[in-house]
């Protein structure tokens, strides 16, 4: 019996930095979109590179305060293992860890920005996780007790750590002293001095005045001089700074900027905002994941050599990691929003822009509509209080009135009805909240068979079969960022992105030795070495996508395709069927608000009409077959000088091997990227 304690203190220090010169993004564009026009003159719908020739992006992003922090995360674990031979053909493996962590610690928001975290659940950094027991046990028995034949068995818990970049994101874009600035394209310049010439557009082109005041043109929007001053535009960089000085934002973050610590809400820098600022935080009561490992194999010996495992395996992660938009916007409201407005005889070009004309609200046979932005979208959050106080100043009390209405009915849903616009008390001054929840799971189920061949006879070999299922709702942060409905996660559960459902493996060595006789045939043939290897593989399967944010959740890498009939019509948002062999009726189309009637928006589960109605990673890549073989040849020099002539062949036959494809719905499936063709590697070693 052995008996065993250890005890590690390991602190790790993370330092991170990150790039927040912003990011803008260009997109295909109608002309009736471009902002501006030519009487006489008809304008063509622009392609995405064209759109970036005419400086119209679609929208810009960019982070603003302290880039870069370091910090320390301290792990301790200590563990007991035992092993007990119970009988002759009998072991049995005990044991337990435990591991904690010492966390860094964080300013927690303050103002504003902690009735924001408190009302939608989110905080900021992780706390101490200190229930992490980890039991394992492990079993192996010789049922006959003459060696042939042995069956193993285990079970483990193993806890995982938060990645470390969790914590800096919920520090470095808390949405408050520093966060995500969103700003959106193809606005353009329109009515000199209009406070709406501050978006993506003439950012982009850099007309907006720069610090001091300086580069003035008429995109310049008519805001206070302190307000102009307080964006700290940078007209060359394209992008806003923290402080008029320069672009560096220093740990002690200053508060000049207009976008950070709610400074745009300040009567001295007051802003209109449409998109209020956005962060990455985590979500309350955060755990760290882990994982439930069990194993069951039994191997026998089949004499000549060989011998025959067969094992199941199962892992099942839980509290895993995955981030959900904890502020997401409501498409449901927002088209009902639309259709009142058009019962109404306006005629916004789409839900986002309601209201943004010379009239922001107003009652019809629909019922009432309001600016969308005033409503921040129909966020959770409520009110945008920016938008709220500029429309009480220019006399349209009236709308702010309206939608406080609205929401006092949208209250039971869990709206905040609280906002108020005068004092700004209770306001939430957030867009997008990403927040990363530890309430993902996943659950992988394999069987695997090996026959393996001890050398002997001049040659050895190893043949291994394994059929897998991995499940889950979320993979890493690696994988395309929020699910397709933030208010409906569990949908998004499905074959993992990583699953491999069947795989193949040969892998052997030959070696010839040296042959009798002294003839140039036994030269030859002697002391050769060849060893294939081979690899078949089933696809892993991918995400098919629209590319287009149809549920208006502002995520366009998320959103997935309706499966329809091939005899289903152009729907009224003019998109027409497309034929797709990973649809189960062959035909693909993408989802448009205009076809979702007001009963379906307002029934119970409204939301999930504007969802497409495809399954997250219903796609499979094509299967893979990877073949090499290694050819070597010894000749000896004497007793200690001797050298090997090495060739390996990759993929021998030269199959196309697949290694990724289009996720986008019109073209699903096409290759975009292959593994290496046919290579060959020569190589000569000298030993002595």
């Amino acid at each position: 019996t052995k008996f065993g304690v250890d005890l590690n203190y390991l602190p790790i220090t993370a330092t991170f930095t990150v790039n927040y010169g912003g990011v803008f993004d260009f997109g295909g564009l109608a002309a009736s979109t471009l902002g501006f026009s030519v009487p006489g003159l008809t304008f063509p719908s622009l392609s995405a590179v064209q759109a970036y020739g005419a400086g119209v992006p679609s929208d810009f992003i960019q982070g603003l305060g302290s880039p870069s922090d370091s910090f320390h995360n301290i792990p301790i674990g200590a563990y007991w293992q035992d092993s007990w031979r119970a009988r002759q053909n009998l072991t049995l493996n005990l044991g337990v860890r435990y591991d904690v962590e010492i966390p860094p610690s964080f300013p927690a928001p303050t103002g504003l920005a902690a009735v924001g975290y408190n009302f939608l659940g989110i905080q900021k950094g992780i706390q101490t996780d200190t229930n992490n027991i980890q039991p394992r046990i492990g079993i192996a028995w010789d049922p006959k007790g003459d060696g042939k034949t042995v069956i193993r068995s285990s079970f483990g818990m193993f806890y995982d750590h938060p990645l470390l970049g969790l914590y800096f994101l919920g520090q470095a874009s808390d949405g408050s002293t520093s966060g995500q600035l969103a700003f959106a394209g193809t606005g353009g310049c329109t009515t000199p001095g209009d406070p709406g010439n501050l978006n993506a557009v003439p950012i982009f082109q850099g007309l907006l005045p720069g610090a001091g005041g300086s580069v003035a043109s008429p995109c310049s929007p008519t805001l206070n001089p302190a307000v102009l001053n307080a964006l700290n535009y940078a007209p060359n960089q394209q992008r806003f700074t923290c402080a008029a000085s320069g672009p560096a934002c220093g740990v002690a973050l200053p508060t000049q900027s207009v976008f950070l610590n709610q400074n745009y809400l300040n009567p001295s820098t007051f802003l209109p905002l449409g998109f209020q600022p956005f962060g990455y935080p985590q979500g309350k009561n955060f755990v760290y994941a882990y994982a439930q490992q069990a194993n069951f194999t039994i191997e026998h010996d089949l004499g000549g050599g060989f011998a025959l495992s067969l094992a199941y395996n199962f892992n099942g992660g839980r509290h895993l990691n995955r981030p959900i938009n904890a502020n997401t916007i409501r498409g449901d409201l927002m088209v009902l929003n639309y259709d009142a407005a058009l019962a109404a005889g306006q005629t916004p070009s789409s839900p986002f822009t309601v209201g943004t004309g010379t009239l922001p609200c107003g009652v019809g046979p629909a019922g009432p509509w309001v600016n969308a932005s005033l409503m921040n979208f129909f966020r959770p959050s409520g009110l945008n209080p920016s938008i709220a106080a500029a429309l009480n100043a220019a006399g349209a009390g009236q709308c702010v009135q309206l939608a406080e209405q609205i929401e006092a009915k949208l209250a039971p849903q869990g709206f905040n009805a609280n906002c108020n616009p005068t004092t700004f008390a209770n306001c939430i001054p957030f867009g997008d909240m990403d927040a990363n929840y530890s309430n993902g799971s996943s659950n992988y189920n394999g069987f695997s068979s090996n026959l393996r061949k001890r050398f002997n006879n001049h040659y050895e070999f190893l043949a291994s079969y394994t059929y897998s299922h991995a499940i889950d709702d979320s993979t890493d942060l690696q994988a395309t960022v929020t699910p397709q409905d933030s208010y409906y996660p569990q949908n998004d559960r499905s074959t993992s992105l990583f699953d491999q459902r069947h795989r193949f493996v040969f892998s052997g060595v030959y070696q010839s030795g040296k042959l009798s006789g002294s003839g140039f045939a036994s030269k030859l043939f002697s002391n050769w070495t060849v060893a294939p290897i081979l690899e078949l593989s089933t696809g892993r399967p991918f995400n098919i996508i629209t590319g287009n944010d149809d549920n208006f959740q502002l995520s366009s890498l998320t959103g997935r395709p309706n499966i329809v009939a091939q005899s289903a019509p152009t729907n009224s948002c003019g998109y027409p069927t497309v034929a797709s062999k990973f649809s189960p009726t062959g035909f693909f189309q993408e989802p448009c608000f205009l076809n979702v009637t007001p009963a379906q928006l307002a029934g119970p589960n409204g939301l999930l009409y504007l969802d497409g109605n495809l399954g997250r990673n219903e796609g499979t890549q094509p299967w893979t077959a990877f073949n090499n073989i290694r050819f070597a040849k010894t000749i000896y020099f004497g007793e200690r000088i001797s050298s090997q002539f090495i060739t390996d062949i990759f993929n021998i036959v030269n199959k196309n091997n697949t290694a990724a494809v289009s996720p986008l719905f019109t073209n699903a499936g096409q290759p975009t990227a292959a593994y290496d063709p046919r290579q060959f590697q020569f190589a000569l070693k000298v030993l002595w």
